[in-house]
């Protein structure tokens, strides 16, 4: 990868809503998860860019010691992965700070177009402060390649909040045809101007992309090759799930908050639980339900088939923590992507969820079940059958394996480079038509 203008255009610049906390002149904290992204992401640039530099709010302090745990710490001189502040998390409050912070940004961003090759970047979810698609619209001005990203489809999630009471119709009806119109016309225009424009699921790339040669799907795995189990725990895991004797141990993993419906899991084990089923369920993860979880799982008497961890840091001894279990939950109340159940199928754990997208997509895998959205009873039920019948969950280990080593994130990392490497940096953006 070389710049256009010498050396000083020589960046990959990935423009991103994920928060950042700087924690001296030399390193940054982030993610866990993101943190292993990113420095594959690095590797597979090699020498090509000066840097890979990533442009993203600052995160707080309190935010940063709420969650810590599931952090990890980037050294960016050595590791050649520069961050930059585009703004505090905490001046974006409110829609007068935002406004007050879009022309600094697009300034900043201006800066960082000039000194990049290519501008990496997506969905602008905030009206108020689209910084996304600014850096977008300025690398498409500029010439300079540009790569859009979209990894949730979100045009049912107005719906599903509404259903399920959190919306009020005004909101509803404000999202759809309002903020939902504003999305979907930056991925249109995205689709006709973007060098490369990489979209979560099929329905999206035949909505927005169909017949462009610019416009992918793509799996957005974390799990790297060396997370997936080993055979010798998977003959111990199936084992001990063959053994009627023993529980099916169900787990969750991830953010505790309202829309993961985590509370809607918690009542499907009780339930199924109260009906005979030998179940236990996990929960690893923290966040602002935890609280609320742990009382309703008080009042479900559910105090000696539920253990609540804290959250972990994204890495292989977390999958290591993950290898026992049988069965993931998720039960989420709007769109949500499944990340988590790839990285439980590298781990060797099939999932039950409700009916979402996603979620209905991967069923072609083999390993997974969906039950009709939201309907806990119906995944309480699925419960007693799955802990009655054993041997179909055995099947759903096995696919789940399979699939897991088909879409490492390594593989989709290779994929994605090779089409930004073919239709981005040998290519100007795409004809309008």
């Amino acid at each position: 990868m070389t710049g256009e203008s010498g050396n000083d255009t020589a960046n990959y610049t990935m423009v991103l809503p994920v928060r950042h906390f700087r924690i001296d002149e030399g390193t940054v904290a982030v993610e866990s998860a993101f943190a292993e992204h990113l420095r594959m992401m690095r590797t597979r640039i090699g020498a090509g860019a000066r840097q890979l530099v990533v442009a993203s709010p600052g995160m707080s302090r309190a935010a940063y010691e709420a969650g810590k745990q599931g952090f990890a710490v980037i050294d960016e001189r050595a590791e050649q992965v520069a961050f930059c502040m585009l703004f505090a998390d905490e001046a974006a409050l409110s829609t007068a700070g935002k406004l007050r912070l879009l022309r600094p940004v697009m300034k900043t961003l201006s800066g960082l177009v000039k000194q990049s090759i290519c501008i990496h970047s997506g969905l602008s979810w905030d009206v108020w402060l689209p910084f996304e698609f600014v850096s977008i619209v300025l690398g498409v001005m500029a010439k300079r390649r540009t790569v859009f990203v979209v990894d949730i489809d979100y045009r049912n999630s107005a719906w599903m909040s509404y259903r399920t009471g959190d919306w009020s119709l005004r909101s509803y009806l404000l999202c759809k045809y309002v903020y939902d119109v504003a999305r979907s016309l930056q991925v249109w225009i995205a689709a006709r101007y973007c060098s490369l424009v990489l979209l979560k699921g099929k329905k999206m790339v035949a909505d927005f992309g169909a017949g462009r040669p610019n416009v992918k799907a793509i799996l957005d795995a974390s799990h790297s090759e060396r997370n997936i189990i080993d055979r010798e725990s998977v003959e111990r895991k199936l084992e001990e799930l063959r053994d009627p004797a023993r529980p099916l141990k169900l787990i969750y993993f991830g953010r505790l908050i309202a829309y993961k419906g985590i509370d809607r899991c918690l009542r499907a084990v009780a339930a199924a639980r109260n009906a005979g089923a030998n179940i236990t369920l996990d929960i690893i993860g923290g966040g602002p339900q935890a609280d609320e979880l742990q009382a309703l799982a008080r009042e479900l008497h559910a105090e000696g088939f539920v253990a609540f961890h804290g959250a972990m840091q994204f890495g292989q001894e977390f999958f290591r923590v993950l290898y026992p279990f049988h069965l993931l939950l998720a039960a989420p109340l709007r769109e949500d992507t499944p990340r988590s159940a790839l990285d439980a199928m590298a781990a060797g754990i099939p999932y039950l969820a409700f009916d979402t997208y996603y979620y209905r997509e991967l069923l072609e895998s083999g390993g997974g079940r969906v039950v009709p959205w939201p309907d806990t009873d119906a995944m309480a039920r699925m419960l007693i059958h799955l802990a009655s019948n054993r041997e179909e969950v055995a099947q759903m280990v096995e696919a789940a394996i399979v699939f897991a080593q088909a879409n490492t994130q390594e593989i989709w990392l290779e994929r994605r480079m090779e089409w930004t490497l073919s239709s981005v940096l040998q290519n100007d953006t795409v004809t309008v038509g």
